[in-house]
């Protein structure tokens, strides 16, 4: 492979890259945090990158964020949407479909060359770029965070052989056929596609895992200065269970709170919850149902403090509900391995997550709604604090030899730069 060089004095012409991403910097939540980081690694490796994306809608909707702003090199640029809170299910829909409209419109104006990078985010901008494509327009690298309808179907959302599902698919066919590249986050995740398919697009399938910022994360949690969180919190001399994210529809944070619930007579555990997301009002309703003292919830904290924030922790959560095997990947995960905590994953074993946990030997695997069993995999860490570090050293060692974001990035420059010198 092609290494890839940090020299921007080459007068050679640098790969370009055109993403569309509707959160993006500043608004480092979920995906616009993963694309981010993506972006500034490959801007280091020496790509020339610029950025579609849409207003903040997750936590800060009254901030008037520039149309345009550069951020390390990559050129930003703010299209018009609408700005309804992200947890509104119909005004989600209408920032979204505004951003793509958005999209579209730059699209049939922008007579460059560079190559696309779309992302799921929202569900249905890959189709735009198909029928672009199909009509002689830019290349696209289809970047597949969550796999859809089937994670609507699978929520209830939509019926599996209703007409929006069946149209759903079929514009599918049309992202898939016509994208250069198609990139997804783990083996599960391209058993499901390449079954959509038929297997017709295999070759051009590529498995990259998912990334955090991890040379920020192992820094931070390194470093031996107090920490501001343990005592703004209280949580010292506690143990504690970070879960750190999205709190949304296809996470099982009802067997997390059904563990709560079975440990809250150990009063130095902690369950520390920190992000948002559609479940959480009904989290916080649990705890205070059941009167668990023994639950923290926190907003999204600043990027710069997010080693902070993992430092606080024992052992990470993850969850995902059953059936969303190979549908999502829980990004989450890559970040508490970079801090060196041992993860316990609530979600099947054919899960990619689950299967590096095991792989790795750096976290514990438990099925879905098994709260039981998830009260007693968390007390096994609480009770061998060897077996705790051991796994911790795993989960580090595990990011710093495969999983890191340099290593995800070289795969993403080899692709755009292929497709670049096409």
């Amino acid at each position: 492979m092609q290494q890839p060089t940090k020299d921007n004095s080459s007068k050679k012409k640098l790969p370009e890259l055109l993403v569309l991403c509707q959160i993006f910097y500043p608004e480092l939540i979920s995906t616009g945090q993963t694309l981010t980081e993506l972006c500034e690694e490959l801007t280091e490796m020496g790509m020339d990158i610029e950025v579609l994306c849409g207003q903040p809608t997750v936590v800060d909707r009254e901030t008037r964020v520039p149309k345009y702003i550069e951020h390390r090199g990559i050129r930003i640029k703010r299209l018009w949407s609408t700005r309804f809170p992200k947890l509104n299910t119909l005004g989600r829909i209408l920032n979204q479909l505004t951003y793509a409209l958005s999209v579209f419109f730059y699209l049939l104006r922008d007579t460059s060359k560079k190559p696309i990078l779309v992302l799921t985010n929202p569900p249905f901008l890959a189709v735009i770029c198909g029928l672009m494509r199909m009509l002689g327009g830019k290349p696209y690298v289809y970047l597949i965070f969550d796999v859809y309808p089937d994670t609507a179907v699978n929520l209830g959302l939509l019926k599996e052989h209703g007409l929006l599902t069946r149209l759903w698919n079929w514009c599918n066919q049309i992202s898939f056929k016509y994208a250069s590249d198609i990139i997804v986050l783990g083996r599960c995740m391209k058993d499901v596609i390449s079954k959509k398919v038929n297997g017709k697009f295999n070759d051009k399938i590529h498995v990259i895992h998912v990334w955090s910022d991890d040379k920020n994360i192992r820094a931070v949690s390194e470093q031996n200065d107090s920490n501001p969180f343990i005592e703004r919190w209280g949580l010292k001399d506690k143990f504690v269970l970070s879960y750190s994210g999205n709190m949304g529809r296809f996470h099982d944070m009802e067997t997390i709170m059904a563990a709560a619930k079975i440990l809250s007579d150990y009063k130095d555990i902690v369950f520390l919850f920190i992000g948002e997301g559609y479940k959480k009002s009904w989290m916080m309703e649990f705890a205070k149902r059941w009167e668990l003292t023994n639950c923290q919830f926190h907003t999204y904290v600043d990027r710069k403090d997010l080693g902070l924030s993992f430092q606080c922790a024992h052992v990470g959560l993850v969850s995902l509900l059953e059936g969303q095997e190979g549908l999502s990947v829980p990004s989450k995960t890559y970040g508490l391995m970079a801090a060196g905590l041992p993860v316990i994953a609530v979600m099947s074993p054919y899960a990619e997550v689950a299967r590096m946990l095991i792989e790795e030997q750096c976290g514990i695997v438990v099925k879905p709604g098994n709260h039981q069993e998830l009260a007693n995999s968390i007390l096994s860490l609480y009770n061998n604090r060897e077996k705790l570090e051991m796994m911790g050293r795993n989960a580090k060692q595990a990011i710093d030899k495969k999983y890191n974001l340099h290593s995800a990035a070289k795969a993403y420059y080899e692709i755009i730069r292929t497709i670049n010198s096409a």
